[in-house]
């Protein structure tokens, strides 16, 4: 895949390229401005049942890259495609990052074997605002 004409479209393609992984992982598809796909890199490796994803580690790789944009792809060997709790603590610790760094974050997709779920358009997708973000440093 050279570039994303939909999100339907990388979903099936991740399924496909990532959803058998016999462990959790996190990859990043880092985006221009047109959406071509810049890299895809795998950021985290972790065991049957937990990967740790730093934000450090992807906005290095990010703006290394001259990235526009990303989406955050991470799978459940398990084949369940709710986020856990952990899931939805890095998904808010992303939009944070994403919105100081200036650097759009496009989606959060969990991958298995039986499919993707998108959590872009979820409850959990809650715009942040970098005047928010700004406010609560004091």
């Amino acid at each position: 895949m050279k570039k994303i004409t939909s999100m339907e479209a990388l979903g099936r393609y991740l399924v496909v390229r990532y959803g058998a992984t016999p462990q959790e992982t996190c990859w990043i598809i880092a985006v221009d401005t047109q959406l071509s796909i810049i890299d895809e890199v795998l950021v985290a490796k972790g065991t049957l049942n937990q990967v740790g994803i730093h934000p450090r580690d992807v906005f290095r790789h990010l703006t290394a890259v001259n990235a526009y944009g990303f989406m955050m792809i991470h799978n459940h060997p398990s084949g369940h495609l709710d986020a856990s709790a952990a899931d939805l603590q890095v998904l808010r610790q992303f939009m944070a990052c994403s919105e100081l760094m200036a650097i759009k974050f496009f989606d959060f997709l969990i991958i298995a074997a039986s499919g993707y779920r998108s959590y872009r358009f979820s409850a959990h997708w809650k715009k942040i605002h970098l005047q928010s973000l700004l406010d609560n440093l004091d």
